[in-house]
Formats: C-alpha cells, structure tokens, sequence
C-alpha cells in the first residue's frame, strides 16, 4: 500500500467514524421525545447499533491501513565489522530497534546468525575506509552466504563509518580544549588497494577544519602516499595532536604511527589522540 493511498485510506475511515458518531448522537437526540412513537423508537435504537457497527468498522480500518504501512517499512540492520574488536559498535545517530539488529565481522559471515529474507536489510559497514574489504569482498561474502541458505535477500549498502559527519563533529569537542595557537591535528589513516587514496580521510579533515577554525589540519598514510611521516615535517604547528583514523587499536596503532622520536626529529611535539571506537555508542548487550 503506497503512502498516499494510506492517507487517503485514514482519511476515508475517519470520515466514517466522524459520520457514525454524528448519526449515534443524533438517534439519541430524537429518542429523548416523549411523544416518540414506538416503532419509530425501535427503528432509532437500531440505526443507533448500525452506527456503532459502523464506527468499528472505521477504527478498523484504520488499524489495518496503519498495519500495512509500517509493515512495508520494515527492515533489519546488518552491521559487519572487520573483525571481533569493532562487533560491539554501533553507528552513530541511526535508532535500530534492538531486536531487528544482527552483527557479524568479515570473517565469520559464513557462519554467522545473518538477517532472515523477508524485509530489506540494511547493510552497515562499520569499516573506516571504503575500499575492497568493504566493498567487494563485504558483497561477496554476504551474497556467498545467502546462496548456501537458498534465499535472496534485499540488501541495500550504507556508506562506510568513515563517512559519517558525527565523526568530525565527536572528535572535535575532544580536541577543542587541547588547542593552543601552535597546535595542529595530524590524521593518520590506513590506505587502500586502490590506486587512489580514499576519500574518507580528507572529507574527515575537512569537516575538522570547519569545525576547528584556524586549525592546521593534515592528513598522512601509513600504506598509501602521502606517508604520514613526510607529512609530519612540513606543518606548520609546533605541537602535532596524532589522531589516528582507525576504529580500534591494533597492530597499526602499535607499529605505524609516527613516534615522538619522528617529531623530535624535525623540531616538534607530539601527542597521540584515542583511535575514533573511543568516540562512538556501544552496544548494551554483548553481541553472539
């Protein structure tokens, strides 16, 4: 049932009710003559159930109307993680009734509790980069994994978490009350296969620098150029805040980042800021 067919339905029923309930209070009226005559009395009290009847009968239909409307909308939410670390995520500003949520990473998709196929699901890639692990392998393995169970769901792809504008908007109340008139933000992001770099990085600086007015903001890669540590030299600030674009911390945190040593090195200070996970809700229930 579309939209506008439902309203036109509610629009009916209401019409209905409102002539019911018009029709019950005027049969009353009428039987409160005393020089009523005794089959025009009992004709009344009849129409009077009539109306009734017909008054439930409005209330039921716009019950049905209401029904089929929010059925057509409804969906599941499938957030993929890349692997354990991000599976209690989720993203930012989107409500998701919990029961309709299911949650799985890049590895288990095979073997994982996956949305049934009777509503749309959407597919949230809780991934800070688009790329081919959140693109084309995602898309694979999903549909591998619906071909094993022999249905064919509706799966319609959200962007990447690194897209999302709450990310800029968090992570600059966290770094507003750091700022000194030499200090700058240092974006470290991962890279990908492709042969340019992401876009997500440099919306997300972007964003940061309308937020931060003032605020050298740069962004480096560890895997891709520009690398983050030929970035480092040529800014301008004194003091580099490290924020590293990732969602959690791993062995890039731990082996890629530039140091303080590399800061030392061309006359500057440097501290790391938390990976962007620290920034988003979590979810209250430990996911299967």
């Amino acid at each position: 049932m579309k939209i506008n067919t439902t309203k036109l339905v509610l629009l009916l029923c209401a019409l209905l009710f409102a002539t019911a309930l018009w029709g019950s209070v005027s049969c009353g009226a009428r039987l409160a003559d005393p020089a009523l005559e005794p089959a025009t009395a009992t004709y009344l009290r009849r129409l009077i159930y009539f109306h009734f009847g017909l008054a439930q009968l409005a209330i039921l239909g716009a019950v049905v109307a209401l029904y089929r409307r929010h059925r057509r909308w409804r969906r599941y939410y499938l957030l993929v993680s890349y692997n354990e670390k991000g599976l209690s995520l989720n993203p930012p500003g989107i409500r998701m009734p919990s029961d309709r949520v299911y949650r799985c990473h890049l590895g288990n998709i095979a073997t994982a509790e996956l949305p049934p196929a009777d509503a749309p699901i959407l597919v949230y890639p809780m991934f800070m980069l688009s790329g081919h692990s959140s693109g084309a392998k995602l898309e694979a393995e999903l549909n591998s994994a619906y071909a094993a169970r022999r249905v064919t769901p509706e799966l319609y792809y959200q962007p990447v978490l690194g897209a999302s504008p709450w990310l800029a908007k968090a992570a600059a109340a966290h770094i507003r009350p750091m700022l000194q008139s030499d200090t700058g933000v240092l974006i470290v992001a991962h890279g990908s296969r492709l042969t340019e770099p992401p876009p997500e990085p440099a919306l997300f600086a972007r964003r940061l620098r309308e937020l931060l007015p003032g605020t050298e903001v740069c962004v480096g890669y560890f895997s891709q150029e520009p690398q983050a540590t030929a970035v480092l030299p040529t800014m301008q600030a004194k003091h580099v805040l490290l924020l590293p674009f990732l969602l959690t911390e791993g062995l890039h945190t731990l082996r890629d980042l530039p140091t303080a040593a590399h800061a030392a090195a061309c006359g500057k200070t440097l501290s790391r800021l938390p990976v962007l996970a620290t920034l988003l809700p979590h979810s209250s229930s430990t996911p299967s």
